[in-house]
């Protein structure tokens, strides 16, 4: 009987409370979920142009450089590693065991550092970079087009550009020789212009070397280029210019010596490359021609001061040797 009574009680309390259940109702909910991602902002570079990733170095180093965020501001960590000439940007993790530097520690500006990088000077090198909060690594930085950022660069590269002039008989002019560099080295270039030992040109001051130059900076070297006589009509000789640059690694072969289309900027014609004394050498070739003159080879200006010149020299020996004779005769 007990039981049946406990039963009751109990079958009760269960239809009142899901009566009263039914008779309130829910108020709908609100559910806001924030989606963090990871800022990159502009930093210094060596080209003088701000860049998302900044590089600066020499052959000892590569300083990588960065400004970093968390969109919402958060104080969480940020791990950063950056890799040399990894040539996947999709999946760094092909990059494992590339030279590399990493950093984790606050968002902000940082940078790591690669010692002792192996530059590829055959090709474009780059430097790839991860960054993603160690909290949670779903969260990483990715460009528009879902790679890892990625920037690349020439550890040399130049432009060689020669002016040309009328080069008259006997007469010495320069011969201006503009080096441009695009380089991430900064190094020192060296021209020097030559011609065959039968040509009826010679050259002073034919061995040049520039000052160091930065990225984008220019330099002029000034052979000086004399001729010594008139070649034949239309005749032309040929003019060598050999270029190096100091911070290319030595050579034995001229196997070991870049192509000349990744070294030289905007190359237009086919340039010599060879391993002269331990250096990688290009040597650009143009022609230059006597401009048809003749010996003697005066211009206008030079016939009006030469022609009362021989008048004042004439007159000055008559009048020396007048007054030569007039002394004779009164001894």
């Amino acid at each position: 009987m007990r039981k049946i009574i406990l039963f009751g009680i109990f079958l009760y309390i269960f239809l009142l409370y899901n009566s009263i259940a039914q008779s309130i109702p829910l108020i709908p909910g609100n559910a806001t979920f924030t989606v963090s991602s990871i800022i990159l902002y502009p930093v210094d570079d060596y080209t003088g142009n701000k860049q998302y990733i900044g590089l600066f170095g020499d052959k000892t180093r590569i300083d990588i450089l960065w400004n970093t965020n968390y969109n919402p501001e958060s104080l969480d960590p940020i791990n950063v590693t950056c890799w040399l000439n990894c040539n996947n940007s999709v999946d760094v993790t092909k990059c494992y065991g590339f030279q590399n530097c990493s950093y984790q520690g606050k968002t902000g500006p940082a940078s790591c550092t690669i010692f002792s990088p192996n530059y590829n000077y055959s090709t474009i090198n780059n430097i790839t970079c991860k960054f993603f909060n160690p909290n949670y690594p779903n969260i990483e930085y990715r460009t528009s087009e879902g790679t890892y950022p990625q920037r690349v660069f020439y550890p040399i590269k130049y432009s060689v550009s020669v002016s040309g002039g009328i080069y008259q008989v006997g007469r010495t002019i320069s011969l201006p020789i503009t080096f441009v560099s695009y380089s991430f080295l900064n190094s020192n270039y060296t021209g020097f212009a030559y011609v065959q030992s039968t040509s009826f040109i010679s050259i002073d001051n034919s061995y040049n070397t520039t000052n160091i130059l930065k990225y984008s900076q220019i330099e002029t070297v000034y052979p000086r280029i004399t001729v010594i006589y008139s070649g034949r009509p239309g005749e032309r000789t040929p003019l060598y210019i050999n270029t190096t640059v100091n911070e290319l690694p030595n050579c034995t072969t001229v196997d070991n010596c870049p192509n000349s289309t990744v070294i030289i900027q905007g190359l237009s014609s086919n340039v010599d490359r060879q391993c002269i004394e331990g250096k990688c050498q290009y040597i650009f070739t143009t022609e230059i021609g006597s401009a048809y003159l003749s010996l003697p080879e005066y211009g206008a200006k030079d016939l009006l001061l030469v022609f009362p010149l021989s008048i004042l020299i004439f007159l000055s020996i008559f009048l020396l040797r007048k007054k030569m004779i007039k002394n004779n005769s009164k001894i």
